[in-house]
């Protein structure tokens, strides 16, 4: 995992140093250039030759192919993205290309593959303002096609980012609601990096380490937005579930969650999160090693604790609480069968 991590509160004050006079493209997204983020950066580095600020959530094709020619009118060498997993993962969209400088060239990669392609990338910088996605020490980017009502991956080894800087200060302005849903997207990567094939025990060992930081202090956060402590506590954790599953990949948790967020507007955090209680009952007693993790995270071989801080957060686990239909669970079966995330799951359903 080449990307450099620097953790520091207000790290972001040396955005400069980290750039060094390269010539840089600014992603971001409105409610940045609203607080004077943007500002701030422009005035500590001299060399932004170009502002980006309409990343949307959920990203879709056609946004960020239009975004894409508007970028790629200027010449730079770096991108630097600062937000949430949204604009990180617009930002590596845009990071490749090749001489023709055509948006469509990346959505072929996507959606047919790289294999004799010839790309290149930019190297990026990015800064999550979130404690959850863990795009910034990945080297996947997630792109929706609601048209289809599928999500797609870009995944290329050179998206790993040259450098992740973690300011927990740019968390504190997070409403409640996002903070919940970001910080279960952190706590699903970690536990789907445990019933997974591709664990091994370093990734164990981030993995646990994650899950029992956010299995502590989330609730303390959602009930005092402003305490630096468990916001700093949930950025580590979102870092370390991040340095688990760049190396496992999502599995069962996420592949289910795809579905729900497309054909049921769920929110991603919240439709990859409330299977988890479920799929920890399932887990349970088939294998050696995820019980171990079990007991080490909840103090207990069961998925009490994790009930227990759904509901405290309010976010119901059965599926007929998202309108989830018997008709939308055949359908949501069957979508799991060519799931790669499904594959990785060490428990079927």
């Amino acid at each position: 995992m080449p990307t450099k991590i620097v953790f520091g509160t207000n790290e972001l004050e040396n955005i400069g140093k980290y750039i060094n006079d390269r010539k840089t493209v600014l992603i971001t997204s409105s409610g940045f250039v609203k607080r004077g983020l943007v500002d701030k950066i422009q005035q500590t580095c001299g060399s932004i030759v170009h502002v980006f600020s309409g990343v949307r959530s959920h990203p879709e094709f056609n946004d960020l192919e239009r975004a894409y020619q508007e970028i790629h009118r200027h010449n730079f060498e770096l991108i630097v993205a600062v937000g949430g997993g949204s604009v990180m993962d617009a930002a590596k969209f845009f990071s490749v290309f090749h001489e023709s400088k055509a948006s469509e060239f990346v959505t072929r990669i996507i959606k047919n593959g790289s294999a004799n392609i010839d790309y290149k990338t930019i190297p990026t910088i990015l800064i999550p303002t979130t404690a959850g996605t863990g795009s910034e020490v990945t080297p996947w980017a997630t792109v929706w096609d609601m048209h289809e009502r599928r999500k797609y991956s870009l995944h290329l080894p050179e998206l790993y980012s040259e450098m992740a800087i973690y300011d927990p200060v740019l968390t504190l302005s997070i409403p409640r609601e996002i903070t919940i849903q970001t910080g279960l997207d952190s706590l699903s990567h970690a536990m789907e990096s445990i019933w997974n094939k591709n664990s091994s025990p370093l990734t164990l060992n981030y993995a646990v380490k994650s899950a029992k930081i956010i299995m502590q202090n989330l609730p303390k956060l959602s009930d005092n937005l402003q305490c630096l402590e468990y916001r700093e506590n949930m950025m580590k954790a979102s870092m370390y579930s991040g340095l688990a599953f760049s190396n496992t990949q999502t599995a069962i948790a996420h592949a289910i969650s795809y579905y729900i967020t497309t054909h049921k507007h769920v929110p991603h955090g919240i439709a990859c999160s409330f299977t988890l209680p479920m799929l920890i009952d399932k887990a349970i007693g088939e294998y050696d090693f995820i019980d171990r993790a079990f007991v080490e995270i909840f103090g207990e071989l069961s998925s009490r604790k994790m009930r227990d801080l759904l509901d405290r957060l309010n976010v119901p686990t059965n599926f007929e609480d998202y309108g989830v239909s018997a008709k939308d669970l055949k359908a949501l079966k069957s979508s799991l069968s060519e799931n790669q995330r499904a594959g990785n799951s060490l428990i079927s359903i």
